[in-house]
């Protein structure tokens, strides 16, 4: 009959990025830097993993966003 969907998460870097380049390295198989010095995911849809809730909380600008696709929200509450 049917089959339960996997959970996938879409990451998204925004133009507030400051390119301190903290996800790139603790997470180079979610982030990498393209050819004009932006940084940009890896691929857009990804299974969920607690390593990218960490370093989306670590980006100093919160210029990353990942988004469950199943309930259309935030996965990571920025405080302001």
């Amino acid at each position: 009959m049917t089959t339960q969907a996997t959970s996938q998460w879409r990451i998204a870097v925004d133009r507030a990025c400051r390119r301190s380049g903290i996800c790139t390295a603790q997470a180079p198989r979610y982030f990498t830097v393209d050819d004009q010095l932006r940084t940009r995911p890896v691929d857009e849809l990804v299974a969920p993993d607690g390593e990218l809730i960490e370093v989306v909380e670590a980006c100093p600008a919160e210029a990353i966003s990942v988004t469950d696709l199943r309930t259309g929200r935030s996965v990571v509450q920025n405080e302001e």
